[in-house]
């Protein structure tokens, strides 16, 4: 560039600069990898590690739909450490749909990625990938074979056993140690003789696994040969042969056993009193009580607990002793031991030890007594019934039937309606456990004392309890039919918890003319909450039938809008309002036609009054007064109008609803009078007190209209306003009086009992809230029942049948995401609920998992951070 002057030369280099900029972020760019169901997306982030955390959330998701934006990572991002973690993301999804990307994978040009891919696959568990991680022992990179060996291992293929004996062999310590840990795996004793040659290796963790390996193949060939491991000069390799001549269980490994207590390194000593106590040898007993006076604290816990396994009678004193030991572990593992002892001394110190300061020193002691089985000690467990620590009084509870038997019954049903969700669930499987016709009777006349909110509140453990029972639907058939009114209020909600809808429908329609009141109340409200349109046939039938106006007013608020409105109801209803001689239950069939979006009625009103509606709505505003119930003097028709000819009263007509006799024809009328003020009508629903025939309307204002055919109805007092175009109706006053018409347009306003956008977004966040918690609960509930595992929602609603809640289904979108216990945590869920219509049906999304913290996030935006960046709502949930 020595021609180009000093000054171009400067501006070819910003050129220059600058192109290489752009085409730099061209090179960088990647296509965005989205989730197939649109909602979570990784975009072209330029941050490596931001891409990486984007894979691992996928692959936590337990969703998968996630398979395809991770195998497009997989195979296209340009980071090794980016696609190392698709790999183990599709691992840890577990779909087969990741197989072939997998399998591809273990062709990827950086072994870090082959590697991840050949555990992946491992963990997919499928026979197909047996032949590609064969090919892979063979791999030039030490850390794929080891990986490919470990796969083979976990995979369980036996006839990989000859390439994996090989790769004893191998030049690289770690593919050996990887080797060594899937013969042991495999579980075939063909592997023996190969592990024994590479008991002598080199590499001390060679060594350390082929001891381990050994001991899980259990040939009992092998136990001389590990137990020179232990004068191997490596501790690791000392520790490792003690734990593995522990696998052995057998006899002639605890000599050496003994005098490993001895061992200058305290891992190894206390590997070997791990190791005797699985053994179970009783000679090793007083070793082991020596081993109580080590200075090391994990080995005194070892020998604690290894001399609670053997249990020799001999050695009690030694282990009581132990209670007063400085190393809280030391303590809590010589509570469990004497819980393997049959003996007062046990006992006696299992019951001082409920009066300690530490919860969990007392929470092992109510464990041991229960273990024990002492009926003397009932005293003293029910006693920790009343412990501070939820979990101490769980332990309680679980304790009781073993040592009481059903005369804890009393405890337990007072245990079962505890504010403690944990409590109730606990105590429901107690319960159950007792297996007894008292207690499940006890349950039934608990439930039918509890207020149905209460019940919907409680419903996890009632369902845990009946769930638990055999045969518990048949068996609250036969109650509902039980003389004891409480027990048949009992079995009805019971029934509405446990069946699945329309299951026991028949049974709650019948419970219906039952002679007490409270078991009525039940049935309406479980056939309401299980089967809403035959609640509302029902309703049509059987209402007016109803004696007692309490019930009569309950029935009318549980009544909501069902999908299909049968045509008695409104007529059912309107009746009600008409005729009902409880002020009260008129006042409620009118508030339910207006949830029903019904027609109102109109009550008859005095002879020389408008129309009334009675005890519809409050009181008009200032536009309305004076008050359209008072008598009026009304004036006479104009010339052109019709002259009525009757003031007979007529049954209540609906609005719109169109006369089934022809009009009769119009007749003169007298002079005109002063009009009337004008004033708005707010209702739907009219009764006329003019006899049938045309009414004279106008279309214009009241001076200048001409005379129309106008609707059948006419001004309300009290009436709660339903939405109606504007119109002008005539008002006519009865035969005698010949005074002009006036004419009032009714308003326009809200349906009694609709909601603002405002509240309905406020309702449906709190019911999604509430629903969140009870979920976490049945989740929770479902984990006790199942050992561990947590539901899908399919179990949950086949387990939970109110889970199903109306709103649901119209205003927020739910999914619930599951995932498996790993090696690398324990099993977990989250619930994501989003508005269905953001801004409209809910402004929040709300997220909540095995925590039981419900968080709240404003609609729309990325989830994927969840539980670390959205704002708790609430603490805690139902369960």
């Amino acid at each position: 560039m020595s021609h180009i002057g000093s000054g171009r030369r400067w501006w070819v280099a910003a050129a220059l600069l600058l192109a290489g900029m752009v085409m730099g972020e061209r090179w960088a760019s990647t296509r965005p990898v989205t989730a197939q169901d649109g909602r979570r997306t990784f975009t072209d982030l330029q941050d490596r590690e931001a891409r990486r955390r984007a894979v691992e959330e996928l692959g936590r998701s337990g969703d998968e739909r996630q398979v395809t934006p991770l195998v497009e990572a997989l195979r296209g991002d340009r980071d090794f450490l980016v696609r190392s973690a698709a790999a183990e993301a599709l691992g840890n999804l577990k779909s087969e749909l990741g197989l072939p990307a997998l399998t591809a994978a273990l062709d990827d040009v950086s072994p870090d990625v082959r590697a991840a891919a050949a555990l992946a696959l491992a963990r997919l568990g499928r026979p197909a990938a047996i032949p590609p991680l064969r090919q892979r022992l063979q791999d030039a990179e030490p850390l794929v074979r080891s990986a490919a060996a470990q796969a083979l291992g976990k995979l369980g293929d036996a006839q990989s056993l000859p390439e994996l004996v090989n790769c004893l062999s191998d030049a690289e310590p770690e593919v050996r140690t990887s080797a060594a840990e899937a013969l042991g795996a495999l579980g075939r004793r063909e592997a023996v003789e190969p592990l024994l040659r590479t008991l002598a290796d080199g590499n001390l963790y060679v060594r350390s696994r082929a001891a381990m390996a050994l001991g899980m193949l259990g040939d009992p060939r092998a136990i001389p040969a590990v137990s020179e491991l232990l004068l191997d000069k490596e501790r690791t390799v000392r520790a490792s042969a003690a734990e593995a001549l522990g696998r052995f269980r057998d006899r002639q490994a605890v000599p050496p056993l003994l005098e490993a207590l001895r061992d200058r390194e305290a891992a190894v000593r206390q590997n070997a009193a791990f190791a005797l106590g699985k053994i179970g040898d009783e000679t090793a007993a007083d070793g082991l009580m020596d081993a109580l006076r080590d200075e090391d604290a994990r080995v005194r816990a070892r020998a604690v607990d290894a001399l609670g396994a053997l249990a020799v009678p001999r050695t009690l004193d030694a282990i009581v002793d132990s209670l007063r030991d400085g190393d809280g572990l030391v303590r809590t593992l010589a509570v469990q031991a004497l819980g393997n002892f049959k003996d007062d001394r046990a006992t006696e110190a299992l019951v001082q030890t409920l009066a300690a300061d530490d919860a969990l020193l007392r929470r092992r002691a109510v464990e041991s007594l229960a273990k024990i089985g002492d009926a003397r000690t009932l005293p003293a467990v029910q006693t920790a019934l009343g412990d501070a620590n939820p979990d101490v009084r769980a332990s309680a509870v679980v304790a009781l039937p073993r040592i009481g038997g059903s005369q804890v019954l009393p405890a337990l049903l007072t245990a079962f309606q505890s504010e403690d969700a944990a409590m109730r669930s606990t105590a429901a499987f107690a319960l159950a456990r007792l297996g007894s016709e008292e207690a499940f009777v006890g349950v039934v006349e608990v439930v039918g004392r509890m207020a149905f909110d209460d019940v919907l509140n409680r419903r996890a453990a009632i369902v845990g309890f009946f769930n638990a029972v055999p045969e518990s639907p048949l068996r609250l058939q036969g109650l509902v039919a039980s003389p004891d009114a409480l027990r048949r209020r009992g079995a009805l909600l019971g029934l509405m918890a446990v069946t699945v809808p329309p299951g026991a429908t028949g049974t709650f329609l019948e419970a219906l003319a039952d002679s007490d009141p409270e078991v009525r109340r039940a049935a309406l409200a479980a056939l309401a909450r299980t089967d809403p349109a035959r609640f509302a046939q029902a309703t049509a039938q059987r209402l007016a039938a109803e004696p007692d106006p309490a019930v009569r007013v309950e029935w009318l608020s549980r009544l909501t809008e069902p999908r299909e409105t049968p045509p008695a109801l409104a007529e059912t209803l309107r009746g009600l309002a008409r005729e009902d001689a409880a002020p009260e239950v008129r006042q409620a069939s009118v508030a339910a036609l207006d949830r029903l979006r019904l027609p109102r009625v109109i009550l008859p009103g005095p002879s020389r009054t408008l129309p009334a509606i009675a005890d519809v709505a409050p009181p008009p505003g200032p536009e309305l007064a004076p008050s359209l119930t008072s008598p009026l003097p009304l004036p006479p028709p104009p010339p052109d109008s019709p002259r009525p000819v009757s003031a007979a009263p007529l049954p209540a007509v609906a609005a719109n609803e169109v006369p089934s006799a022809p009009p009769p024809a119009p007749q003169p009328a007298a002079t005109a009078s002063a009009p009337l003020p004008s004033r708005p009508i707010a209702s739907t629903t009219v009764r006329e007190s003019a006899p049938p025939g045309p009414a004279p309307g106008l279309a214009g204002s009241p001076e200048t209209a001409t005379p129309r055919p106008a609707p059948r109805a006419t001004a309300a007092g009290k009436a709660a306003p339903t939405a109606v175009a504007a119109r002008r109706l005539p008002l006519r006053r009865l035969p005698e009086a010949r005074t002009a018409p006036v004419w009032v347009s009714p308003g326009r306003t809200l349906p009694a009992g609709s909601l603002s956008a405002d509240d309905r977004v406020t309702r449906n966040e709190a019911q999604v809230m509430d629903y969140l918690e009870r979920l976490v609960a049945a989740q929770l509930a479902f984990r006790m029942a199942s050992g561990g595992r947590f539901a899908s929602l399919a179990e949950l609603q086949q387990q939970e049948r109110g889970l199903e809640a109306p709103f649901v289904d119209q205003d927020y979108v739910f999914a619930l995401y599951v995932t498996e216990a790993t090696a690398f945590g324990p099993a977990d869920f989250f619930v994501l609920a989003t508005p269905r219509i953001s801004g409209l049906t809910g402004r929040r999304a709300f997220y909540v998992d095995a925590s039981g913290i419900i968080r709240s996030s404003d609609a729309g935006q990325t989830w994927l951070p969840a539980a670390r960046q959205w704002t708790p709502v609430r603490s805690r949930s139902a369960g």
